[in-house]
């Protein structure tokens, strides 16, 4: 029973008592016991005193516990719910790093040592399946209880598609724990699936800053060959969106290279610095062509084009098997540096 049900369980015969106005209550003191095993005053003026001094007390502890009770007024019941007929919502902006973070294996061991959530997660019912729940906000913290297999706690509410939207987005900025490109993700999917006509509807409705809802739109909208240059998209800052968008207008087919080229780095590149060469042009390279000679005789040349290509071209019998092939690895050798 919750405390709401305790407090109007422990009220209800006092309210029946002062509303009825009967001639013979069942009066009791404030400690629960009945006036008829008190000593009761001996005269008919005296008994009525003692019976109006008592009741005034009562009505003031009514008064007391009415109080009590307005602070629950609205309130939901948490209840324990099976974390497998909880699914993530159709707008989860969650990307998986997330799940893989230091903050999520703490609030993971948080959870683990209170042996639940002590903040309840807020789910609504799926429509036309009983007993299964959508998660409008606490998706970390359902997954921490989901993986410890444990009950997770939950607020369950009845809404609309607009009002889960609206209500896991103020969540997620209240917390201020959602990374620039899952706010973004957020965004577009409300946008793509027509939930809002447009970005300055979404960010009225949501009574949020439209320039700031366009710098996280322009994260997620990032092409998902540059997306993947980065160790995690997790770690794209808000103003970065508009930059690679911008370098993609003026160098597409270069830009796309470049995010190749970070990719199959073996080395572990910084954000900032992964930023810096996406939108960093290459200068056109300078034409230049070296004879290659050996013991003055000319064996053939190196090249190289304005648009960065490399030839080298040498003279029939200038290398035998083994020398082609120890030519070979010398040049992979050379471009595999960093």
């Amino acid at each position: 029973m919750s405390i709401k049900d305790r407090l109007a369980k422990k009220t209800e015969g006092l309210l029946e008592g002062v509303r009825a106005g009967t001639e013979q209550p069942t009066a009791t003191n404030t400690d629960g016991t009945p006036l008829s095993e008190v000593r009761a005053p001996r005269t008919g003026p005296g008994q009525m005193i003692a019976f109006r001094s008592h009741m005034q007390k009562n009505d003031e502890k009514v008064i007391e516990l009415q109080e009590q009770l307005k602070t629950f007024e609205g309130s939901l019941p948490v209840k324990n719910l099976d974390p497998r007929l909880v699914k993530p919502s159709k707008w989860a902006n969650r990307h998986p790093a997330s799940y893989a973070s230091v903050e999520f294996r703490a609030l993971k061991k948080d959870i683990e040592s209170a042996g639940a959530n002590v903040q309840p997660i807020l789910v609504r019912p799926l429509s036309g399946v009983s007993e299964d729940f959508e998660i409008v906000y606490g998706h970390r913290r359902h997954r921490a209880c989901l993986e410890l297999g444990i009950p997770v706690s939950a607020v369950i509410e009845s809404m609309s598609d607009k009002e889960l939207f609206a209500a896991m987005d103020r969540e997620n900025r209240d917390r201020a724990d959602l990374s620039p490109y899952e706010q973004g993700e957020m965004y577009r999917r409300a946008l793509d699936e027509g939930l809002y006509g447009s970005l300055r509807q979404m960010a009225a409705e949501l009574g949020v800053d439209p320039g700031n809802a366009s710098k996280a739109l322009a994260i997620a909208r990032i092409p998902a060959e540059l997306i993947a240059a980065f160790a995690s998209p997790t770690e794209i800052q808000y103003r970065w969106g508009h930059l690679l968008q911008e370098a993609i207008q003026k160098d597409p087919d270069g830009i796309v290279a470049r995010a190749k080229a970070i990719r199959q780095s073996a080395k572990k590149v910084p954000a900032a610095e992964v930023l810096a060469r996406l939108i960093a042009k290459d200068k056109p390279a300078k034409a230049e062509t070296a004879v290659l000679k050996v013991k003055g005789r000319s064996v053939g040349k190196l090249a190289r084009k304005p648009d960065g290509s490399v030839q080298l071209q040498l003279k029939g019998g200038v290398l035998n098997e083994a020398q082609f092939k120890q030519l070979h690895e010398s040049i992979e050798a050379v471009i595999g540096k960093e």
